[in-house]
């Protein structure tokens, strides 16, 4: 009797883990940014307007650096893909950032919009083409591999072969495993994609010009972190995201499928506002921000405001999932929360 007590408990115990082990999770993590980072954060978010402050405050020009003083960011970076201190969302402002960013631009806009669909969706049928009829597949694992071939012909300017895409996928696939706690890193994939990266560099085979004021080690790491790591883990959850939401929305289904661009546009938009990537997207000031004077809620206010905009309309999504948030309540926040006087951040951190 008491080993069938035991049992029911264990098996009570593992069921009820997908409730309450993710929060866990985020609220270590949390804590763990700040006894290593310092506690001179603010939690933007918390505040009133938050989506509408954070991205005013995210596009100051004081709110420019990425990792000095955060310590943390170097390991997790590191964990992710070789070479951190070379990925374009971990450089510093100056010279080598700039050189990256502009090599990054190149290559993205090397295609443009009509191209870049033909490519998705030549890449897309490629891939839908090879899956088994009425075999169930996680939609994370169904996006990967088109990512894979997208930007390995947008790198290379050639049809991904398969091994090269297995090899990709891999690496994704275990970073994106490993962050969600659901299995351990393996390192040695990511080597197997370094290596196979390293020795495309070395025969000259990518028709870009590569951050020069990189070494040949750290234009592969460039590469890898940011077209074959950060591009393919990103773009494969995004998607996941939208075909899950637009598969609960009849709606939503029958407008997209009469190709209006404007309104596919809207509905990701309206996603990845109400489904983000990411629950941490840091900055570290370099100077003084003011953030609550009058001509900084006049900014946020009217950002938010355009934002209600964008999110309205005829947006079937946002209605449906009552989602639209209330710019009345997002003024009367604003009233609420703001003490007297300037509130500044610290500079530096």
């Amino acid at each position: 009797m008491v080993g069938l007590i035991r049992r029911l408990l264990l098996l009570t115990l593992v069921w009820s883990v997908p409730r309450w082990l993710p929060n866990r999770i985020v609220a270590l993590r949390g804590k763990v940014f700040a006894r290593i980072n310092g506690e001179e954060g603010i939690a933007v978010a918390a505040r009133p307007n938050g989506i509408a402050e954070f991205t005013r405050l995210y596009a100051d020009p004081a709110a420019n650096g990425r990792s000095h003083g955060a310590g943390l960011s170097d390991l997790f970076w590191y964990w992710l893909a070789p070479g951190p201190h070379v990925h374009q969302e971990h450089l510093e402002p100056g010279p080598r950032y700039d050189d990256v960013a502009r090599t990054t631009r190149t290559i993205l806009a090397s295609r443009h919009k009509d191209e870049w669909d033909a490519l998705v969706e030549r890449c897309a049928a490629h891939v839908l083409a090879g899956q088994r009829a009425g075999r169930i597949v996680r939609l994370r694992d169904l996006m990967m591999p088109i990512w894979a071939e997208v930007y390995y012909e947008l790198v290379f300017r050639e049809p991904c072969p398969p091994e090269a895409r297995a090899l990709i996928v891999a690496h994704a696939d275990d970073v994106v495993s490993a962050l969600k706690c659901t299995r351990p890193r393996h390192m040695r994939r990511r080597g197997r994609l370094t290596r196979y990266l390293r020795e495309r560099v070395d025969a000259g085979d990518v028709p870009f010009a590569l951050p020069g004021l990189l070494t040949r080690e750290e234009q592969v790491w460039y590469l890898q972190g940011t077209f074959f790591n950060t591009a393919i883990v990103q773009m494969s959850e995004a998607m996941a995201h939208l075909l899950l939401v637009v598969a609960k929305e009849p709606n939503v289904q029958s407008r997209l499928r009469t190709g209006d661009g404007n309104y596919f546009e809207r509905v990701v938009n309206e996603t990845m506002r109400v489904y983000p990537l990411f629950g941490i997207a840091h900055r570290i000031t370099t100077s003084d921000i003011d953030v609550d004077t009058q001509q900084h809620r006049d900014r946020v206010l009217a950002l938010a405001e355009g934002l209600l905009q964008v999110a309205a309309g005829e947006n079937d999504l946002t209605h449906s999932a009552g989602l639209r948030p209330d710019s009345h309540a997002m003024r009367a926040g604003w009233d609420r929360s703001s003490p007297a006087g300037s509130a500044r951040t610290r500079s530096g951190r």
